[in-house]
């Protein structure tokens, strides 16, 4: 008779995403209204940025140079090379962009961070072109108008936490814009400018002032004062 062997199952893996929010199911990723990134993870997002900050920039941005590198390691390292792709830091090889390399810079990285904003949640500044200088409670009333999530739906909190990890360096960025040609100098006619030119060709204009002073002699007659005022007149006014 054959012996019977009692064995043990092994316990199914789990295949939940590093990267999934609290309330999701296991194994799914919920479809967001707005198309805004997000991780649940955007402390670790933070330190990250942080953390490239001084780092030397790689050839590739992959969890190797997280790891190895930037001391940020397991599951919740995953989502940060694509997200910097997502905000343009990163190229689609991973290797990093000029926005990156701004961002390293101290004195472009507020513009740069602000950059990558725009990127990343073109929705939440289409709405408010102002949105990394508002406070906290107003850019989350905007998340909220977008995805149409209660205000107390963890994803709320983890697109915040994702979109503050880049506002913490974007805040002091000073808003650049073009001139508008049309507003700012006025549309010269045809005539204005040939009038303009020939002004300029002709030299400048000169207006002499002559004073001429008379000393009257001493007398009693009046003729000879009549005939000193009639020889101005005839010879030097005329």
């Amino acid at each position: 008779m054959a012996e019977k062997t009692n064995q043990k199952e092994e316990p199914t893996p789990s295949t939940t995403p590093s990267d999934q929010s609290p309330g999701e199911k296991k194994g799914t990723r919920r479809e967001i209204p707005g198309n805004l990134p997000y991780t649940p993870t955007h402390g670790r997002l933070s330190e990250a940025l942080k953390a490239l900050i001084e780092a030397e920039r790689p050839q590739q941005f992959n969890e190797s140079f997280l790891d190895s590198v930037l001391k940020i390691r397991g599951g919740s390292a995953r989502p940060i090379p694509p997200l910097l792709k997502r905000m343009g830091l990163l190229s689609s090889d991973n290797s990093p962009t000029e926005l990156y390399s701004k961002f390293k810079s101290e004195s472009t990285r507020a513009e740069a961070a602000l950059a990558a904003l725009k990127n990343g949640f073109s929705e939440i500044f289409r709405r408010n072109e102002y949105a990394h200088k508002l406070p906290d409670d107003r850019i989350k009333e905007l998340i909220i108008e977008i995805t149409g999530l209660h205000k107390s739906d963890p994803i709320v909190g983890a697109i915040f936490g994702t979109f503050n990890a880049f506002n913490e360096f974007a805040r002091s960025a000073k808003e650049i814009r073009n001139q508008d040609p049309t507003r700012e100098q006025p549309i010269r006619s045809e005539d204005h400018v040939k009038n303009e030119n020939r002004k300029a060709s002709d030299g400048p204009d000169f207006n002499l002032v002559t004073t001429i002073n008379v000393v009257l002699p001493e007398t009693t007659d009046v003729q000879v004062y009549n005939a000193i005022f009639r020889s101005i007149r005839e010879n030097l006014l005329s």
